[in-house]
């Protein structure tokens, strides 16, 4: 396993947890100030973030060892398809009346948020060349 491939499952891994824990709190802190309706919207959220960050981050780790122009297809398209995914999502649940919009924004653009925080802050932590040195 090459130093990208273990840094990309280390994203992908600490993201889900993150990710779930939010969901989890998200949805308690919901339900606690709203009701169900609160704490289905914020579980909501949390997927929606999930689905905002996983995907790119998958996408990197089975790009990352393919030509740059492979790469940069694979990664447009899983944003492309993240994209069309979550704008019929927001689209269907747009009509739903008892669904809590309040709850499900703050738990989706913390999770967003939490997703770009894990992110950085392993990218600046990794020790990955940029170039290959010489012979």
């Amino acid at each position: 396993m090459t130093a990208e491939e273990a840094l990309y499952r280390r994203a992908l891994r600490l993201t889900a947890i993150v990710l779930g824990a939010l969901a989890v709190v998200g949805g308690a802190v919901a339900w606690i100030v709203v009701g169900p309706d609160g704490a289905l919207a914020a579980v909501v959220g949390a997927a929606v973030a999930a689905l905002g960050a996983l995907p790119t981050q998958y996408a990197m780790l089975k790009g990352h060892t393919r030509p740059p122009h492979v790469m940069a297809g694979i990664v447009a398209f899983s944003w492309l398809g993240k994209m069309l995914v979550i704008i019929v999502a927001l689209l269907v649940l747009q009509g739903v009346d008892s669904f809590h919009r309040p709850s499900f924004a703050a738990t989706a653009v913390v999770g967003l948020l939490a997703g770009l925080v894990v992110d950085v802050s392993l990218l600046r932590k990794s020790r990955i060349p940029y170039v290959e040195p010489g012979p």
